[in-house]
This record gives structure tokens, C-alpha cells and sequence, in this order.
């Protein structure tokens, strides 16, 4: 690893070694008791008066308000607490689990492994075998269900509710005494439990359950959490969407705590890095460097969320930390799929900060990121940070956010609840007849028109070369048509807990790419679960968006270390007067003497459906989708091709920890250099007609050779 770190970095990284491992041995062996000093009694005696710092109107008023648009959602919310209260969580694709009366915070129960109370230093967190993982017990104490509580508070005044929270949180508090248990060993995760917890702490701030003495000791706990964070950033290299939480919570902290002498610091370091951070680590373009889309809504959520509280607070944003925000929800609002889905592009492994949106489907909750869009258009044109009346990008994301209100209603009632029902109406007259967008920077492109949606990832591994979430997707694609996706991303599963299922997951043929001799794009390493080397540099050589059609053109050399060596070109043509892609894919020979090399290659071109019925026409050499009702997709050649069509079986992961089996659809043959393959991807309405299929894609080629033969293109 120290061989791969940047001369500017590793100062800085064998610094953090040296320091880790003097914290190892000077480390006390026992916990010392939580100190609730004269600060936090006097922060609690009058916290629940005070009227500054603010925070977001969580009030039965609130709750009455989001019940009113989404009546559907105070049902759902009190289902979900009412598992909650009874200790049974579904964490990590875990499904419904009992813990029993005394919940084991330090346990994976999904495996039964269950860590020490040690200090964090002398964990052992994984294993190089599998088998459990530490990411359940952290996601257990990151407290979203406590919102849930303090949501289902709100809605009835239940003070069960209430004392249920109280009653998790303290005995969290003396379970994981500070910097003991395996709790306290990832501080991204006490950040994010540090903002959880100060949102169901104002949910429940009228309560009877909120006895003074238990306040002070939360309040002296969430101390001790701002005191461990600055002490323990995680601002080493790569810096990650984890330093992005860190910062997360201290500007939280420091800023709705100013009794505590540590505020100041706690919200300067918090508020002037994180901006920054977002700057290093979120494009120009607005893309994520950690090349996933799932952790570009993290980070997304987490930026957007301390925007929203300094909004309330008065507290400027940087002009320059508005742009990136912006351009992150125009990147969100682009690949946001016709379902409200978003594609699975590189690792997703459920991470949020807060979970204020309800939804009775656990898959959506994790894949749907509109609600970002509607907090941002809250957010960006209210108060400090404005957005004009005639901000195009303020009315694409309200018009692709949809029914995905709840976040910005539970942080700003008195400014949205007005304006909903306007806003959505002024949506629905934008102007949404060119939607495709092109991130250079990022590397994402969207071919789209109506409800008509392909991604294409053009990206590299990310995070300065580390490509810690990245998969090997290069020029890997998506697709969605009259509502339906039909080709999909895989996904992720599993990360520590199964080394196999997670480089598998994030492997060549488990994306809908070209394959050649079983090879991989980029060497996956057996043993460094989080590192993709960047072998495959990628080429854009065009990228046209017009009225007519859209063409993205790209290469990458990831097989330039394969002999005979190897360039692969795609092109992908979408016909927007024949509602219909074309998929042109080109091998050329790298060799310096420019003789083609004799021996064929061994090619794979891979498409993963969704759950859907798939047939073959063997005669045709053809796939397709046959439904009874709604649309399909027909894959088939327009001419001859090299390539005999199967239909194997996949696995998909809806969410991390889920798996289902799915079909795949694959093309394979041996090839001489160079070659010349196209693919007509076909969506209709109803029954497949695979003659209607063939006659567009030959239509669809005419006007693609004409196009490219046309002055200027």
C-alpha cells in the first residue's frame, strides 16, 4: 500500500501509522467512567428553553404536515417503530431479526461473531476468511431507528416512544464506554450516530421522558463523541466520504452545542474542511471521485444536511461548496431512472446519514435518492443560498424529484408546505425534451429522452487511483424503457463478510460489458477488498447530444496487457426518432509492427436483466424479454454477427446483503483482429416482434453511418 501513496501523502500516512500504533500500546485497559461535568448539567437544565442555536421544527406540527401530503407514511412510520420498540431490526439484508430484550451492540447477529469490549485500537475487525461483519453492529449504532422513534413520537405523543429511545440510548452509552467495544473503532460511524442522536433528541425535546438527569448524560455523551471525532479524522489517504462524515458530525456538534467549551473548534474544523473536502473530492462536473453513485448520494445527504443547518442558523455557505452541491443533485437528477430508482453504479452498501423519508420498500429507501432533490431545491433557494425564479436546475430537480418531499418538509414545513403543490405544478411544465446529460470529469453518461434511460460509465477507479468502490463497469451500461428496467447493474452484496462474493460482485462479468478470454478490465487483487489498480485508461473520443440522437463514443486499453493486446471501442447510438439503441463495439489490435495477429480471441459481451422472463431465437440469434403485460427488450444483430447468443443464470443485489438470482444474457465467440460488432437494442411496447426489432436496428444503422459521415459530426 505505502508504495502506491502520492510523496505528497505519505508524510502524512506514516504519521497516522506511528500514531495508531503508539495509541496501541499506551492505550488504558479499562474504561473510565462517563464524566458529566457542570457543562452538561447546565446545558441540560436549559436546553429545552433555549432558543438558539436552531434546529429544523420538529413538532407534532411538522409531523400533522407530512401526514397530511404522504398519509400513507404515519402508518408505515408507526409499523417500523413498533419492530423497533420490540427490538427487531432488519439491518444489512439481516431480514426481521429478533435481538431480545437486551440488545448485544456489540454483536454481528446476522453471523453470532461478537467483538470484546477492548479499546478500539486492539480490535481485530475482520478477517481475511469472512464469515462476519463488523458493519452490522456498526449500523446498529448508528442510531437511524431512533428517528424512527422520535418520528413516531411526533406523529402520536406517545410517550412509549419516547422512553424507548431513552431507554437504547443509555443503555448504549454504558454498553460502549468511550473508545471501548468495537462501537467506537470506525469514526465515521460515531459521527453519524452523533447526528442521529441529535435528531431524535429534539423529536422527543418536549417529552416526560427526557428526565434531567438522563439529558445531562446524553449531552456529556455526545461530548465525549465531538472530543473523540477531532482527535481521530480519518484524513489520511485517499480521503474518503468517511472524513466527509467526520466533519459532518463535528459541524453538527459545534454547532448546536456552543455551552461546550469545544464548540468553537469543533464547528471551525467542521465547517471550513468539509467544504473543502468537498471541493477535493466531488468533481467539477459534480460526480463523486469515489466512482459509485451510492456514495455520491452520501455524501451528497451529509454536505446537504449541515448546508440545511447553517441555513437555519445563519451561517454562510461558500459560493464555491453551492456549485459542487448543485451539480451534485444535476448529477443525481440525471441518473435517476423512470422507476425513481438509481443505477448501482460501483459499491453500495446502504450508507446514510439520516433516514427521514418513510418507505414500506427497504430496496427503495436505499435506491431512490430524489428526496435529495427536493431537500436541495429547499435548501439552495432559501435563505442565504438563493436560486432565482428562473433557475432551470432548481425546476429539473423539483420535476425529477416526484412524490420524494418528506426530507425537506420534515427540515423546512413553514417554507415548503406553501410551495409544494406550486413547485410540482411548475415542474410538470419544464421543459423535458432533451434530458441527456454528459459528465466529462465523472465519467457518467445519460442517454435519455421521456421515459427512455441508458447510463453509461466512462469513469475511472476513482479516489486518486485507489478505486476503493469501484467495480470493473468500464463502459459498462444500464437501461430503462416505457417505464421498466430491463438491464441492470448487480450491485454489491457483501463486503468483508465474503471476499469471493465481493470480488466477484465487483468483477468483469458481473457487468454488462465486453469480456475478452475471461480476462479483467482491471486486475482484481484476491486479497485487497478495497483497491481496483487503474490498468484501464479510458478515452472519450466523442460525445453528441442532439434533437435527433445522442452518440457516445469511448475506449479503454484495460486489455492492452492480454496478447494479442487488445483496444475496445464502444459506441452506443441512441436513435431518438426510433426509440432504439445501437451498440457498436470494435476490437483493434495494439501492435507496433500493425500486422493483425493470427491467433482469434475469446469474447463474452455480457447483459444482466432484471427479474424478468427471458427467450432466445436461436435463428435470429436473438434475446428477449417476454412479459405478458407492458413493455420488453429485444438484443439482436442487424447483420451478421461473430458472436452465438445464451442464456446463463446471475445474481443480483438489490441492496446490500440481498441476493437474488437473475438472467444473463451473453454473446459469445472467438473473433480475429480487428472486429466490428453491432447490437440492436430494442424496447417496444407488448409482444416482442423480433422483425420490427431487426427493420428499426437496420433503419437505426443507416442513419448512424449517416451521421457519422456528416460534416461536423
Amino acid at each position: 500500500m505505502l508504495t502506491r501513496i502520492p510523496l505528497r501523502h505519505l508524510p502524512r500516512v506514516v504519521w497516522r501509522r506511528i500514531r495508531r500504533e503508539v495509541q496501541q500500546r499506551t492505550a488504558p485497559r479499562t474504561p473510565r467512567p462517563l464524566e458529566i461535568d457542570g457543562d452538561a448539567r447546565q446545558l441540560a437544565r436549559r436546553f429545552r428553553e433555549r432558543q438558539a442555536p436552531r434546529f429544523f421544527d420538529l413538532s407534532p406540527r411538522t409531523a400533522a404536515l407530512v401526514a397530511g401530503f404522504f398519509p400513507e407514511v404515519r402508518r408505515a412510520t408507526l409499523e417500523q417503530a413498533e419492530a423497533i420498540r420490540a427490538h427487531r431490526f432488519d439491518l444489512l439484508g439481516s431480514g426481521e431479526r429478533d435481538l431480545g430484550p437486551v440488545i448485544g451492540w456489540h454483536t454481528d447477529f446476522k453471523s453470532g461473531h461478537t467483538w470484546p469490549l477492548e479499546h478500539y485500537t486492539r480490535l481485530t475487525l475482520t478477517s481475511p476468511e469472512g464469515g462476519f461483519d463488523v458493519k452490522v453492529p456498526w449500523e446498529l449504532s448508528r442510531f437511524h431507528h431512533a428517528v424512527r422513534l422520535g418520528q413516531a413520537y411526533l406523529y402520536t405523543g406517545d410517550e412509549a416512544y419516547a422512553r424507548e429511545i431513552v431507554a437504547q440510548v443509555g443503555h448504549w452509552i454504558e454498553a460502549n464506554p468511550c473508545e471501548f467495544g468495537v462501537n467506537w473503532a470506525g469514526p465515521m460511524d460515531v459521527a453519524i450516530r452523533a447526528v442521529n442522536w441529535i435528531w431524535a433528541l429534539y423529536a422527543i425535546r418536549a417529552s416526560e421522558a427526557l428526565e434531567m438527569d438522563f439529558l445531562a448524560r446524553w449531552l456529556a455523551s455526545l461530548r465525549q463523541h465531538g472530543r473523540y471525532l477531532v482527535r481521530n479524522l480519518e484524513d489520511g489517504w485517499p480521503r474518503t466520504n468517511h472524513l466527509i462524515a467526520d466533519l459532518t458530525g463535528l459541524a453538527y456538534l459545534g454547532i448546536l452545542f456552543p455551552e461546550f467549551p469545544e464548540a468553537r473548534r469543533w464547528r471551525s474544523v467542521g465547517l471550513s474542511r468539509l467544504w473543502r473536502e468537498l471541493e477535493r473530492q466531488v468533481y467539477s462536473d459534480g460526480v463523486s471521485y469515489e466512482a459509485s453513485l451510492s456514495y455520491h448520494r452520501l455524501v451528497a445527504e451529509m454536505a446537504l444536511s449541515v448546508a440545511a443547518l447553517c441555513v437555519l442558523n445563519g451561517i454562510g455557505v461558500p459560493a464555491r461548496a453551492q456549485a459542487r452541491l448543485r451539480r451534485m443533485l444535476d448529477v443525481i437528477a440525471a441518473c435517476t431512472q423512470p422507476d425513481g430508482l438509481t443505477p448501482q453504479i460501483g459499491d453500495a452498501d446502504d450508507g446514510r446519514l439520516h433516514i427521514l423519508t418513510v418507505h414500506p420498500d427497504r430496496t427503495r429507501i436505499m435506491r431512490d435518492h430524489r428526496h435529495l432533490l427536493a431537500l436541495g431545491a429547499a435548501v439552495l433557494g432559501h435563505g442565504d443560498i438563493r436560486a432565482g425564479p428562473a433557475d432551470s436546475g432548481l425546476r429539473g430537480w423539483i420535476s425529477a424529484a416526484g412524490p420524494e418531499w418528506q426530507d425537506a418538509l420534515w427540515c423546512f414545513p413553514s417554507g415548503v408546505a406553501p410551495r409544494l403543490r406550486e413547485l410540482l405544478a411548475e415542474a410538470g411544465r419544464a421543459d423535458e425534451t432533451s434530458l441527456s446529460r454528459g459528465f466529462e470529469q465523472g465519467g457518467l453518461y445519460v442517454l435519455r429522452q421521456r421515459d427512455f434511460h441508458l447510463t453509461v460509465d466512462a469513469g475511472s477507479v476513482g479516489q486518486e487511483g485507489v478505486g476503493g468502490h469501484a467495480h470493473n463497469d468500464t463502459l459498462s451500461l444500464t437501461l430503462c424503457a416505457y417505464g421498466r428496467t430491463f438491464l441492470i447493474d448487480p450491485g454489491s452484496f457483501l463486503y468483508t463478510s465474503d471476499p469471493a462474493a465481493r470480488n466477484a460482485f465487483r468483477s468483469t462479468a458481473y457487468h454488462n460489458v465486453l469480456q475478452i478470454n475471461d480476462e479483467e478490465i482491471n486486475r482484481l487483487p484476491e486479497r485487497e477488498l478495497f483497491h481496483l489498480p487503474p490498468d484501464a485508461r479510458v478515452t472519450v473520443h466523442r460525445w453528441l447530444s442532439t434533437p435527433a440522437y445522442d452518440l457516445f463514443d469511448a475506449s479503454h486499453d484495460g486489455y492492452r496487457r492480454l496478447r494479442p493486446a487488445v483496444i475496445h471501442r464502444r459506441r452506443i447510438w441512441f436513435d431518438r426518432t426510433l426509440d432504439l439503441w445501437l451498440l457498436r463495439e470494435q476490437l483493434l489490435p495494439v501492435d507496433a509492427s500493425g500486422a493483425p495477429p493470427d491467433e482469434p480471441v475469446r469474447v463474452t459481451l455480457w447483459f444482466h436483466f432484471a427479474p424478468l422472463p427471458i427467450r432466445l431465437d436461436e435463428t435470429r440469434n436473438a434475446a428477449y424479454t417476454e412479459t405478458d403485460s407492458g413493455p420488453n427488450l429485444v438484443i439482436l444483430p442487424p447483420g451478421e454477427f461473430p458472436l452465438r447468443v445464451a442464456l446463463d443464470e446471475g445474481w443480483y443485489a438489490p441492496r446490500y446483503g440481498v441476493r437474488e438470482r437473475v438472467p444473463v444474457v451473453k454473446f459469445t465467440g472467438r473473433v480475429k483482429l480487428p472486429a466490428d460488432m453491432t447490437l440492436v437494442l430494442y424496447p417496444c411496447q407488448g409482444q416482442p416482434d423480433r422483425d420490427r426489432a431487426h427493420a428499426a436496428g437496420l433503419a437505426a444503422v443507416a442513419n448512424f453511418l449517416r451521421a457519422l459521415a456528416s460534416p461536423g459530426d
